[in-house]
Order: C-alpha cells, then structure tokens, then sequence
C-alpha cells in the first residue's frame, strides 16, 4: 500500500514532509476517506476469521463498509511500522472491546475511529494513544445526554452557545472525552469528572498525565486524540491524511 506523503497540521499538531518511524513521545495520526466496499472485498483475506465474522453480523451495509475499511487501514498501518505482513497481526479486544496487539516485536499502541466517510488511526510507541471522530449531526436529547456525561461547566456552555453551533460544540466536547476514555480503556461511567475548560481538558481519578488535542480534520467533522504523558515533556502529535480523505 502507497501512503502518500502529505500532512497536515491543527493547533498544537505538526505537518511533516515525510512519516518518520515510530518513535517514544510521539503519536502519529493518520486520516483515511472510506473505499467503496468493492474496492475493499479482494482484500478481505488480510483480516482475520473473528473479524470477517464481525462484519458479517453487522445489520447495516454503512456499517460493514466502515468496520472492514477500518481494520484493514489499521493492519496496513501496522504492517507498515512493523514491518511484519498484515494478516499475520494478532489483534484482540480488551475486557471493554479496546483493541491491542497481542505480543508486537516492540511496544506500539494503537486506537481507531471511523465516522460517515473516514477513519482516523492513531498509533503511538510505549504510550497509550485514542482517538475519536465524529460526523456532526443533530443530536436529539442534547440536554439529557449533557446531564449525564458532560460537567456542569460544560452543559452550560452547551446552553448558552447559539443554536446553530450547538451541535459543533456538543461533538468537540465529546471527542476530547471519548478521546481519553478509549486510550483508558475504561467506560463513560466517570465522563462528568473530565471538564473542558479553555480547550484544556482536565481530569480526576485517570490515573496518569495526558495531552488531548482537538484535530482540524473537514468541514463537517470534530475529532480528538489523547495521548499519555511520560514525564514533563509533551507528545508530539504528527497527522496525515491519506489520499482518499
């Protein structure tokens, strides 16, 4: 697979001429459009036999597409750093469905979303990296969905912004959390304790120090990447966007 080598960059984000190695402190991301499903079918031999009968389970044909076009841009892209063919990669699913590598020839982390018509991937080396992507839509119930998972700080936010930019700030909001909850590991149960507060979001009881940045992806989409601090010194975040986004 070509990767071609342009990158873009947003607040806090590098752009970069070319994909370096992984390596300790920096978190690459990569941004993908989703193939026509046709364009995924022949290489569907790359996955393995849990994950073709995933997609086969998934009710919605939206939903298939995007599942395999998202695990075969995840194989590539660890084949890729690897070096290591991608149907010979173990990918298991954690106790709360995160994905990991079981047993890599060295420490890399990975976190994966997909969302309308691309998928984001973020892979980091020795640290704990996620990532999330969302189409912005209306949302219906904004106001109970606020109560239950954002802080008080911010459901006011949410109540006070201008009705055509509720839904903007409402999905901002949600993938700097979720961001954090998938590299985690953990569920939404402790969401309302992550407070965003001047584009910084704050945290209780996480255990370890992050870095959440926003990511300026399109017009229509809000995501976020978190990436686990080791020491004073922030991560570097590299983002590039394959040809099909």
């Amino acid at each position: 697979m070509v990767f071609p080598l342009t990158w873009i960059g947003a607040p806090g984000v590098e752009a970069v001429q070319h994909p370096p190695p992984l390596s300790p402190q920096v978190a690459q991301v990569w941004l993908q459009g989703i193939p026509p499903l046709e364009e995924l079918l022949p290489s569907l031999s790359l996955l393995s036999p849990e994950e073709r009968n995933k997609a086969e389970h998934l009710r919605l044909p939206a939903d298939q597409r995007r599942f395999l076009a998202g695990r075969l841009f995840l194989r590539r892209l660890l084949s890729r750093y690897s070096g290591l063919p991608p149907e010979s990669i173990g990918i298991e699913q954690g106790p709360k469905g995160k994905p990991y590598w079981r047993d890599p020839p060295q420490p890399i982390q990975f976190n994966l979303s997909h969302s309308h018509e691309q998928i984001l991937v973020a892979l980091a080396l020795n640290q704990r990296v996620g990532v999330d992507l969302e189409w912005i839509r209306p949302v219906r119930h904004w106001q109970a969905i606020a109560q239950r998972y954002f802080s008080p700080t911010e459901q006011a936010d949410l109540a006070h912004c201008p009705e055509d930019e509720r839904d903007a700030l409402f999905f901002q909001l949600w993938t700097r959390k979720e961001a954090l909850l998938k590299a985690t590991g953990t569920g939404w149960a402790g969401a309302k304790t992550l407070a965003m507060k001047d584009s910084v979001l704050t945290s209780q009881g996480i255990g370890a120090a992050w870095s959440i940045l926003p990511l300026e992806i399109g017009v229509g989409y809000a995501a976020a990447v978190a990436v686990e601090k080791m020491g004073a010194q922030l991560p570097r975040v590299l983002l590039h966007r394959d040809k099909r986004s």
